[in-house]
């Protein structure tokens, strides 16, 4: 893994075998990021997904190995969490998404972290079960 700061944010470029979430909290760590936004691409053979069910307020979670394209990888950094979308392309361009748990770089990925300026602690929605911002007031 390498990153390097501009103007626009944190460029993170990631290499085959490196998990996505344990790399983004490295860089978190490195770059004293307490607040951000990220989006990135590349390429996984392995992906943890979730569903949330707003009914029964839990997620379900699947594993999916083989090759995938990164058409899309969104989300946030806290100081306490990471929170981060993603959605996978398949051979035949079908694609699958939800919640990422975890996923495993298998060619590049490459994520631009955008700081936001501003400490995005998390605290839980009661109403909801999920752990949402805790912004000033």
């Amino acid at each position: 893994m390498e990153f390097t700061s501009t103007e626009q944010g944190i460029v993170v470029l990631l290499e085959p075998g490196d998990e996505v979430l344990e790399s983004l909290a490295t860089v978190r760590e490195a770059a004293d990021v307490t607040g951000g936004f990220f989006t990135g691409i590349g390429a996984v053979d392995r992906a943890t997904l979730g569903h949330y069910d707003t009914d029964t307020q839990e997620y379900t979670e699947e594993t999916f190995e083989g090759q995938f394209e990164v058409t899309a990888f969104s989300g946030n950094v806290g100081p306490d969490k990471i929170h981060a979308h993603i959605q996978l392309a398949k051979r035949d361009f079908s694609t699958i998404g939800g919640h990422c748990s975890g996923a495993r770089v298998s060619g590049t990925f490459e994520i631009l972290l955008v700081p936001s300026g501003t400490t995005l602690e998390h605290e839980l929605d009661e109403r909801t079960g999920l752990d949402v911002f805790d912004l000033p007031e």
